[in-house]
């Protein structure tokens, strides 16, 4: 359990995961245990903190333009192809009238979570 200077100490932190792994590292060094578990614990630890600096490349490398523009046009051509799909299986509605909004509903769905990614991509 953290005690209130830690977490005060995380929290002012400029790069918060890296001090929580520094504090999580000075535990281990003070836990009375044999070396050899303490250097274990520290290799998981380095893995961890690998791990760490993987995922935040990721979220700080920008997604290419072609990628967002991509995704919108194959959305945009599945959807616009989507009543074709769905015809016979809206057989029993009369004219195939509850396909149009079938079709809305899932075009403003998958728009939406398209729009969504744009949003938290910037």
């Amino acid at each position: 359990r953290l005690s209130p200077e830690q977490a005060e100490a995380i929290i002012s932190a400029v790069h918060r995961p890296n001090r929580a792994l520094y504090d999580l590292s000075v535990a281990i060094e003070k836990l009375p245990m044999h070396f050899l578990r303490k250097d274990e614990l520290n290799k998981n630890l380095s893995i961890f903190e690998d791990t760490l600096g993987g995922c935040e490349r990721l979220l700080s490398s920008p997604i290419p333009l072609f990628y967002s523009r991509h995704t919108a046009r194959f959305l945009s051509t599945w959807l616009l192809l989507l009543p074709f799909a769905l015809y016979g299986q809206f057989g029993d509605s009369w004219n195939h009238i509850m396909m149009i909004p079938a079709t809305a509903f899932i075009s403003v769905s998958l728009f939406g979570i398209e729009e969504l990614a744009t949003q938290l991509e910037e």
